[in-house]
C-alpha cells in the first residue's frame, strides 16, 4: 500500500455544530439494528409458515422479499456503517451488531473493516482505493450484472464464499475487492481474519445441518443464502456512491454523489444516500447526516431528489459516455460553494 496523504477540501463547519454532530446514541443505534433483525425474523417466519403450508407462490415471493431486505443487512448499509464504529456509544454493543450483521451475510468483519479505512483515506484514487475502482458506467450498469442482481447474483456468492473458504485455510491474501495484498505479513489482524473465516464456515454448515434433519429446507435458503439473491435495490444504492464522478480528485464532492431519498430508502440504506456527507465527515453517526447535510448544503450541488432520480441520472452518464467515453459528471455548484479542489 503506498503510504501517500491526500489533501482533502472539507466544508468548515462551527467546532461546536461537529462536536454535537459525532456524538453517539445507542438508543438511536439499537433502534435501527434491532428493528433490521424484527423485519428480518418477521420476513423469514413468514416464509416458513408458507413453506409448512405448501403455499409455495406466495413463499417464493416472501423469500424474494426478504433477499430484497436481507442484502441491506451486509455491506451495502448495515455492515458499512457498524463498520465505522460510530453507531453505537458502547463499543461493545456496536461490535455485537456488526458480527451479527457480518456472520449473517457472509461478511469478514476484520477484512471489511480494514479495507474501508483505506476506501475513506484514499477514496476512488486510482491505483491506491482498490476497494472502489472507479470506471465506465456501462462496466456496472451492463446486461449481466442486472440479471445477477435481480435473480441469484453468482459472481458476489463466489467472491464471499471463495474468499471465506480461502481465509479459512489461512491464505489471508484472498480479496473480494482488489488489494494486493490488503494487510502486510505481520499484521496481527490476518489470524483475526482466519479465526473469523473458520467460525463463520462452521457455524453455517451447523446451521444449514440442523435446518436439514428438521427438514425446513426453506431456512438454508432464508439464512444461509438469502443475501445472495434480489440484490438489485442494495446494488443500485452503491452504484450511486461513486458512478460517473472524478477520480483521483481530493474533493469528495466531486467524487460523491449525494442524494434525498424517502423515508423507508433512507432507513434501509442507513442514510448513506448523504455520501459526501458521510466521506467529508465520517466519525457523524448515520442518524445524523440529515442534520450534518443541511448545514453543508450551501458548500456543494443540489443533491439528486430521490432513488429514481439518481438511478435515472447514472443512465444519463451512461449514454454520455457512450458518446465520449471520456466524460465524467460534474454537478453544478451555487454560488456560495467554494471552488472545487481538483488538486
Amino acid at each position: 500500500m503506498a503510504d501517500k496523504r491526500i489533501e482533502w477540501y472539507r466544508t468548515a463547519l462551527d467546532s461546536k455544530e461537529l462536536q454535537a454532530l459525532t456524538r453517539k446514541s445507542d438508543a438511536k443505534a439499537f433502534l435501527q439494528s434491532a428493528s433490521f433483525l424484527l423485519i428480518y425474523l418477521c420476513t423469514a417466519s413468514l416464509a416458513v409458515w408458507l413453506f409448512l403450508r405448501s403455499l409455495w407462490i406466495p413463499m417464493v415471493a416472501v423469500c424474494y422479499v426478504h433477499s430484497v431486505f436481507f442484502f441491506f443487512m451486509s455491506m451495502a448499509a448495515a455492515v458499512h456503517e457498524l463498520s465505522h464504529g460510530t453507531a453505537f456509544k458502547r463499543k461493545k454493543l456496536n461490535d455485537f451488531f456488526y458480527g451479527l450483521f457480518c456472520f449473517l451475510t457472509w461478511n469478514n468483519p476484520v477484512h471489511f473493516r480494514a479495507s474501508h479505512a483505506l476506501h475513506h483515506q484514499y477514496t476512488v484514487h486510482r491505483g491506491i482505493d482498490l476497494e472502489v475502482l472507479q470506471g465506465p458506467v456501462a462496466e456496472k450498469l451492463n446486461f449481466w450484472n442486472l440479471l445477477f442482481w435481480f435473480t441469484f447474483d453468482a459472481p458476489w456468492f463466489w467472491n464471499l464464499l471463495r474468499a471465506a473458504v480461502l481465509h479459512a485455510l489461512g491464505r489471508t491474501d484472498a480479496d473480494y475487492f482488489a488489494w494486493k495484498p490488503l494487510m502486510k505479513d505481520e499484521d496481527p489482524r490476518r489470524r483475526s481474519m482466519i479465526r473469523w473465516a473458520r467460525f463463520m464456515l462452521l457455524g453455517h454448515i451447523v446451521l444449514a445441518a440442523v435446518f436439514a434433519v428438521l427438514h425446513l429446507w426453506v431456512l438454508i435458503y432464508l439464512v444461509t443464502f438469502g443475501s445472495f439473491f434480489a440484490t438489485f435495490l442494495g446494488k443500485f444504492c452503491g452504484a450511486l456512491q461513486h458512478t460517473g464522478l472524478s477520480e483521483s480528485t481530493p474533493d469528495w464532492r466531486v467524487t460523491c454523489h449525494t442524494a434525498e431519498f424517502g423515508p423507508l430508502m433512507s432507513f434501509l440504506y442507513w442514510n448513506m444516500n448523504f455520501h459526501v456527507e458521510h466521506h467529508m465527515f465520517a466519525a457523524v453517526p448515520f442518524y445524523n447526516l440529515p442534520r450534518l447535510h443541511a448545514l453543508m448544503a450551501r458548500d456543494y450541488p443540489r443533491p439528486l431528489p430521490g432513488f429514481v432520480a439518481g438511478m435515472r441520472k447514472l443512465f444519463e452518464i451512461r449514454e454520455e459516455q457512450r458518446k465520449l467515453p471520456s466524460y465524467i459528471y460534474v454537478p453544478e455548484f451555487p454560488e456560495t460553494a467554494a471552488p472545487i479542489k481538483w488538486k
